[in-house]
């Protein structure tokens, strides 16, 4: 299945590590290193993150390597290998019930009911017609539990490689590209970039481009988004792609101090609904909609979003050098045409421990109001919306994230560190007055612990 980071999603990290290039642009105008004509050693970046949710969620294994040469003249070759290994529950969008097992089927499944291996076949509302089997494999909810689907598993595989080199003697030039694929999902990015230095390198302007195409293959077909979920009505495979820009501004303030702000953009077109996520429909006393005997249905429609979304952001930052301890400061204002307005801080300060060992405290708060279509549930009374989520990634809610990191140099350009850090995300909407789901918490908050080793060296 396809993953969505918590509280941040690709889109977002993709943001974050243009804003870790224009640092370290910033960081190259102030430090000024010698410029050799000779090959460098390779930097050599290897890490194993470890992720897990609380109550049985999402856990994950990820190693990454990183490696990093200049090939002289800051003629720069950058590549990087992922792969994660996910498994556990994932919530599928609908809400508790207070005193009904609910049923739902996995992903694959074709049917809410066991069947037979008979094929079978069912024309969609585009006109196509499907082949498939009867088979399915079920799972209940217990009463009052918030329904997860314990079968989900899925595994990345990440490739990412840039260049950069100086454009003139005053310029940086960089391009650079992603692969990545997934059980259900298939993505592949370039980008490319220019930076400006001036003010004898005290001041840096930064302008990139990049450009995304994604292939969506749902496990078990695409559902005809706001369609029943009984029906399990599917379509073939689907596309997005993705148009984004930044630029950016970086400034030597003084020999303890470096700013940057940032803008970015961005423009997603095609498919962006999740092919997993339903919704409850429930009556005016907040029982799940009842349904006839005689004919088919479920109190369950599949999500259905937008097939366009525009993402602004404005990001400034700050590395401050206090003594011997470094401090990097920054908050960004995000917004989008789906309503989704959100607003982050992140610090942390580096400790010099002495015997070539530092400390590294880190806090992050976020805080973001839901989409425009988002629902914890629909009102059986209500018009049926074109467009509809549950997806509590789509919810009003505040996040913080609070952690410890820990290194130690080992002499010949060694390090080694540990991260240890919590997420908690809180939803805002998480409670009924309906009578029938008073008591019940529709969006329990979301835990998970981080655990990250690395180590850097040359070779």
């Amino acid at each position: 299945m396809q993953l969505k980071k918590p509280a941040g999603a690709l889109r977002l990290g993709l943001m974050a590590a243009s804003c870790a290039l224009l640092a370290n642009t910033g960081a190259r105008a102030a430090d000024a290193p010698e410029v050799t004509d000779e090959a460098g050693p390779w930097q050599v970046d290897i890490g194993l993150l470890a992720y897990k949710e609380n109550e049985g969620r999402v856990h994950t294994i990820e190693p990454v390597v990183s490696l990093k040469r200049d090939y002289g003249d800051e003629h720069i070759l950058g590549l990087s290998f992922a792969y994660d290994s996910l498994s556990g529950g994932s919530p599928n969008g609908a809400i508790a019930a207070k005193s009904r097992v609910q049923t739902f089927a996995t992903p694959s499944g074709t049917s809410l009911t066991p069947g037979s291996t008979t094929p079978t076949t069912y024309t969609s509302p585009s006109g196509n017609v499907y082949t498939s089997l009867a088979k399915v494999t079920l799972y209940t909810v217990q009463p009052g539990a918030l329904p997860v689907d314990p079968n989900f598993h899925d595994r990345r595989i990440g490739v990412d490689a840039s260049w950069s080199q100086p454009f003139g003697t005053t310029s940086h030039v960089s391009v650079g590209g992603h692969l990545s694929n997934e059980l259900d999902f298939t993505s592949i990015g370039v980008n490319g970039g220019l930076s400006h230095d001036m003010n004898e390198k005290n001041t840096t302007v930064s302008f990139s481009l990049n450009a995304e195409i994604d292939r969506i293959n749902a496990i078990g077909g695409t559902p005809v988004g706001g369609s029943d979920y009984a029906l399990l009505l599917k379509t073939g495979n689907q596309s997005k792609h993705v148009l984004g820009g930044l630029l950016g501004l970086t400034q030597v303030m003084n020999r303890r101090w470096v700013a940057q702000l940032n803008y970015s953009y961005d423009r997603s077109q095609g498919y962006l609904t999740d092919p997993y996520k339903i919704l409850s429909i429930v009556d005016a006393t907040g029982n799940l909609m009842a349904v006839s005997s005689t004919t088919a249905g479920s109190p369950y429609r599949f999500e259905n979003r937008p097939g366009n979304r525009t993402r602004q952001s404005l990001y400034f930052g700050n590395k401050i050098a206090l003594g011997d301890e470094v401090l990097d400061l920054s908050v960004r204002r995000g917004k989008d045409d789906w309503g989704i307005t959100s607003n982050t801080i992140d610090g942390r300060v580096r400790f010099d421990l002495g015997n070539d060992w530092f400390l590294e405290p880190h806090a992050r708060w976020y805080r973001q109001d839901k989409a425009d279509f988002y629902h914890l549930y629909l009102n059986e009374s209500d018009p049926l919306p074109v467009y509809m989520s549950a997806d509590p990634r789509l919810a009003a809610f505040t996040a913080t994230t609070l952690g410890m990191k820990v290194g130690v140099s080992l002499g010949d350009n060694q390090e080694v560190s540990l991260r240890i850090e919590q997420y908690q995300q809180k939803a805002r909407d998480r409670y009924s007055s309906l009578v029938n789901l008073q008591g019940l918490d529709l969006n329990p908050q979301l835990k998970s612990a981080i655990v990250q080793i690395g180590w850097k060296m040359e070779w």
